[in-house]
């Protein structure tokens, strides 16, 4: 059986404003602190905290903590039954989804994985006892977070898409790496930015500055992969990855600029295998299995 060749169908309509990257939502911040400490220093610093109010209320210093938890309780209890609203399920897509980029016109066309997409890594991490507050960490942290910024400022020049940030937690206790991944629409563009007054200051500054500062590391990645040779799927997920890009559209009705999601139905056609979303076949090679759970 032929795999359709209709139109893919987005699942967001196009926004007037480009939506801050991913990376840039705010939430980053806080888990990169939260990561300064091991579980057992924070565990310390409440036990002495418990202390002094128990020196200070006496008895009574017990009750905030214990009602904290109990209301942990008495919420996870309830949303996990269902009488109240479970925050965790918001943003969900609660289907089958892909990444397709549409054209200039805001088109998805009908064939998958039509652009080239090139991904950047990169990261940093801390080997300093001191955390956040060893030297350099203030300075390159400012620099990360002004870079980040021109990217969503520049979008259209550096031929920028979005960028999500990522936590490596397998390494070690505390002070894990912390990493950035950026999508591009070309090797250009992101050469452009390196290139560019801001990168080239920070660039600048890193190269004077590293020899003194060796506890620190940064490092960075670069994939560039030609239309045809790379794909995504997401199910029952919150718009994570390639997914929270936006590509500027300009609608043909109105002639104005929007900004596109990528985000399409991915549970008929060709999106619905692998090898199809890269172009490579007609999606058949999943009917020898049965039934297909998302159609």
């Amino acid at each position: 059986m032929k795999a359709e060749s209709k139109d893919f169908v987005n699942l967001f309509p196009s926004q007037e404003k480009r939506p801050l990257s991913a990376l840039n939502s705010g939430a980053a911040r806080e888990q990169f602190f939260r990561d300064q400490l091991s579980i057992t220093t924070w565990l310390s610093l409440g036990a002495v905290a418990q202390g002094l109010l128990f020196f200070a209320l006496g008895r009574i210093a017990f009750l905030p903590g214990v009602t904290v938890i109990l209301y942990r309780v008495v919420v996870a209890y309830l949303q996990a039954t269902g009488w109240m609203h479970n925050p965790y399920m918001d943003g969900i897509i609660k289907q089958k989804t892909s990444a397709q980029f549409p054209d200039a016109s805001g088109s998805y066309g009908s064939t998958p994985a039509n652009n080239d997409v090139v991904v950047l890594l990169i990261g940093f991490r801390n080997n300093h006892p001191l955390g956040v507050l060893a030297p350099g960490v203030k300075e390159i942290g400012g620099a990360f977070q002004a870079m980040n910024k021109d990217l969503d400022a520049q979008a259209e020049k550096f031929d920028f898409l979005g960028m999500t940030s990522w936590l490596n937690a397998s390494t070690r206790e505390t002070q894990n790496e912390s990493l950035a991944v950026g999508y591009f629409k070309t090797v250009e563009g992101l050469h452009a930015f390196a290139h560019d007054d801001l990168h080239r200051k920070w660039w600048a500054w890193w190269n004077s500055n590293y020899k003194q500062w060796d506890h620190m590391s940064i490092y960075h990645e670069v994939y560039h992969a030609p239309k045809g040779h790379w794909e995504s799927i997401y199910v029952n997920s919150h718009v994570s990855g390639i997914q929270s890009t936006t590509s500027k559209v300009v609608d043909e009705k109105t002639g104005k600029e929007m900004w596109a999601s990528p985000i399409v139905d991915a549970s008929r056609g060709l999106l619905r295998t692998s090898a199809g979303r890269m172009s490579r076949s007609e999606a058949t090679e999943h009917d020898k299995y049965g039934a297909d759970p998302y159609q």
